[in-house]
């Protein structure tokens, strides 16, 4: 079978299409099929959703004192299943509050550095879809359901969450395999209160922000009781928009995320939750710098090689380079020597790759200058939709039916040289069965065990490699010309077609089952065990026009066990271990298909972690430490070989309530990561092969750490040491402010270590004043211009992000 390359319909909105297995059937209709399918399952069933939590099971002395919900207050059951406190569940999670992330100024999964161990973040193209935990992509969910992946695709949205759950590790049987870094749980805003009553009466908080760089927010919520034939119902809407520019020259994000729950007692015994959540995202996504050397980032910016390649490939004057124009030249070498021999370049390619020397210079640029342009384009349109029915027989046993419904349409171009276009979905539907048992005076079982179906399709379709890409032949301190745009597939030419696609769908059939047991009310053990059943097709290609359709099927098993145990004085400690295998995805939530082929599309992953956690000082100071090592295995679709990794570190986080006017927040984390084989390199400097700059940037070279002489293993680019600290002031008549900042260490910008990064300390304050139904808030973030940079390792070894410089924005709320 031969591709037929038909580019995607583009209008100035979104690209538009639908994966072939949802192409005769509407995402809405296929979902309320399902549905229409529960109530002859559970018929009369009740529904206590994952954030409908009980206050009262778990009582603090510093509640009234603590006004932004500092201290963790809720029991959380997405660690296990088993609503348990924070402080007795034997992992380390971090749950923050919305009011918390307001006041610390959080609009992205980025931010969550401020206040959560064990995280930091990269630049991934400049879009904060995905949290790296622990040096591993975090999975995004949703009330306990996994998202489509979101790498870099579209802002994962926060504003509309009541409270976001980070925890450490895999995610627990109930929930699937996953990866072994982390998962943020996004539980939705909802009409009933953080004891779980429906809320009494109308109420409502309309939002506006305006911010440097013209940022400007607007969202309005409202939340209700009402009657849905004659049943106790109570309903929450939200809705933002944003039209903002932005720091670095020529980046926008501009979007709307709605999003509506509701909550239905068709009886004292049976609760219905239901709900959507839809986002639009257009911005555009940038790598940064380019042409990056030690010099450039010890002067901050003020040696930049400027100069233009001298030989113009733009043969047609379109203004944009094509296949046609650049394949004589073969601007993407294989370095397979160290140093390379400039000689082993043909005539063409030192032609094309050689800079013109009478424009070369050095000069410097600014931090607001990186690799973009106005006509760079991500646009996103995202659809999630739950249904819950459970039903509750005895306070010690219920029965819950959930579904859960995601999809993704997302289109990218980036002049660079690369075009996408991902259409994904997936289904869930999962029942468990929560029984609660009491076999003797001091011993408590609680135990959950049920069942679970998800699909998922898509198409991911991209315009790679074919000496594309040449990301270095751009001087960014003159902007993009003719010689270094390159033209995207996704224009309907036909000159670039979409040459690495991945079609298909695959399911997973899961059993899991827990108990959660209690002794004497101090000793706690957990054990935990999940068998699924994998099926996958993928019919696609690889740099190829000859597709390969490929199925298979794989079973695993998932299975975590814990024991914590309750010391004196509020303390208590705790041991995991867990193992996980999961899914290989792509970027776009699809199985390549040589992953399949080769066997190599579940990836293994193991942890073990102790801590030691505390309620202090009448429980108004909550600290918690932890030590953890972890291994995973990952497939490199790049190199076509698996890459391993090991990791450990130790976290702190603590919070502090200890008057009604003030408190605290600390998060400390000490990690390293190793890569155990050669890395592959996507790029490599011209520097780590002994090449003049000067006579290669107009063209790319990839390369193996085994021709590098990459010793391994090594260590991963990310910081062995960050450090957060935040505190709050609020005075009586209303007013306030906050501030804190964060401390990162040195760490090398890639595999090659041809730079090494420097620590960096940055700061963010806030003032408020609360007046009535009125509040005033400012936030700023890094107030004394700090210079600072973060890897983008995934292609270039040496791309760097450069930091923004001081921002401001302004949020006038109104609340009734």
């Amino acid at each position: 079978m031969t591709d037929t390359n038909q580019p995607a319909r583009f209008c100035p909105s979104l690209s538009r299409r639908t994966s072939p297995a949802v192409r005769h059937a509407s995402p809405a209709r296929r979902l309320l099929i399902a549905m229409s399918l529960l109530p002859v399952a559970l018929l009369a069933q009740p529904a206590a959703s994952d954030e409908v939590v009980k206050l009262a099971d778990i009582e603090t002395d510093a509640g009234e004192l603590d006004l932004y919900s500092v201290l963790p207050s809720r029991p959380t059951s997405t660690v296990f299943g088993t609503d348990r406190a924070v402080q007795d569940t034997p992992r380390s999670i971090t749950v923050i509050e919305s009011s918390l992330t307001d006041l610390y100024g959080i609009r992205t999964v980025n931010d969550f550095v401020a206040v959560t161990a064990g995280s930091f973040t990269g630049n991934y193209f400049g879009v904060p879809g995905a949290l790296d935990v622990r040096g591993e992509r975090a999975d995004n969910f949703f009330r306990g359901f996994r998202r489509i992946e979101n790498r870099g695709n579209f802002p994962t949205p926060i504003a509309s969450t009541d409270f976001v759950e980070i925890i450490k590790g895999p995610p627990p049987p109930v929930y699937g395999g996953g990866k072994v870094g982390g998962i943020l749980n996004f539980i939705p805003k909802t009409a009933k209160s953080k004891t779980a009553k429906f809320i009494e009466k109308p109420q409502g908080i309309a939002s506006v922000t305006l911010g440097t760089y013209d940022k400007k927010i607007a969202s309005v919520e409202y939340g209700t009781p009402f009657s849905l034939f004659g049943k106790r119902s109570g309903a929450y809407g939200f809705i933002q928009t944003e039209d903002s520019e932005n720091y670095y020259n020529n980046i926008y994000n501009k979007g709307t995320l709605a999003q509506l729950a509701v909550d239905t007692e068709l009886s004292d015994s049976v609760l219905l939750e239901y709900g959507v959540m839809a986002q639009w995202a257009d911005l555009n996504q940038s790598l940064g710098w380019n042409r990056v050397t030690q010099e450039l980032i010890d002067t901050n910016g003020g040696r930049y090689l400027s100069g233009r390649p001298a030989l113009n490939l733009d043969t047609n004057g379109n203004g944009y380079l094509s296949p046609s124009e650049i394949s004589a030249y073969s601007l993407e070498q294989f370095a397979f020597a160290d140093p390379f021999p400039y000689g082993a370049l043909t005539a063409n390619q030192q032609a094309a790759f050689r800079l013109d020397p009478t424009t070369v210079k050095y000069t410097s640029i600014g931090h607001n200058t990186v690799q973009v342009e106005p006509g760079d384009f991500s646009q996103t349109d995202a659809l999630t939709l739950y249904f819950d029915i459970t039903k509750t027989f005895t306070s010690d046993f219920n029965v819950k039916n959930q579904s859960f419904y995601d999809s993704m349409n997302h289109t990218k171009y980036s002049s660079y040289g690369f075009t996408a276009d991902y259409v994904a979905m997936a289904f869930e539907n999962k029942t468990t069965a929560n029984l609660k048992l009491t076999p003797s005076e001091h011993t408590v079982l609680d135990t959950i065990f049920g069942v679970s179906f998800r699909y998922s399709d898509g198409d991911e379709r991209e315009s790679r490699g074919r000496g594309y890409q040449v990301l270095d032949r751009r001087d960014i301190s003159v902007g993009a010309t003719g010689n270094d745009r390159f033209e995207g597939a996704h224009t309907g030419t036909g000159n670039v077609p979409y040459n690495w696609r991945q079609t298909g769908d695959f399911s997973d059939f899961g059993i899991f089952g827990l108990i959660d047991a209690t002794f004497f009310e101090k000793l706690g053990v957990i054990l935990s065990g999940r068998w699924d059943r994998y099926e996958a097709t993928t019919n696609g290609t690889d740099l190829a026009s000859v597709f390969q359709e490929v199925s298979a099927s794989d079973s695993a098993f998932t299975y975590n066990a814990s024991v914590n145990y309750k010391l004196p004085a509020g303390l208590s400690t705790y041991v995991t271990h867990a193992e996980s295998r999961y899914l290989e995805l792509g970027q776009g939530g699809m199985i390549d298909r040589l992953n399949l082929a080769q066997g190599t599309w579940l990836q293994d992953s193991e942890i073990s972690e102790i801590g030691l956690k505390g309620s202090l000082l009448k429980n108004r100071l909550y600290a918690t430490l932890a030590y953890y090592e972890q291994e995973k295995t990952a497939f490199n679709s790049q190199a076509g070989t698996f890459d391993t990794y090991e990791s450990e570190g130790t976290e702190l986080e603590a919070r502090f309530a200890p008057t009604k006017t003030l408190s605290f927040t600390a998060a400390a984390t000490w990690q390293k990561t190793l890569l155990k084989n050669p890395p592959f390199f996507l790029g490599v400097p011209p520097g780590a092969l002994g090449l003049d700059p000067t006579l290669v940037y107009g063209g790319r070279f990839v390369s193996t750490g085994q021709v590098l002489g990459v010793q391994t293993p090594i260590e991963a680019p990310t910081p062995q040491k960050v450090f957060s600290l935040g505190t709050t002031y609020t005075s009586p008549k209303g007013w306030g402010g906050s501030f804190g900042g964060t401390y990162v260490s040195s760490f090398y910008s890639g595999y090659a270590q041809q730079i090494k990064l420097p620590e960096y300390t940055t700061y963010r304050a806030a003032i408020f004043y609360n007046t009535g139904p009125w509040s005033f808030r400012i936030n700023a973030n890094n107030i004394f211009d700090e210079k600072s940079y973060a890897p983008q390792f995934l292609f270039w070894d040496t791309f760097i992000s450069p930091s923004q410089g001081p921002t401001a924005e302004l949020t006038v709320t109104y609340k009734w």
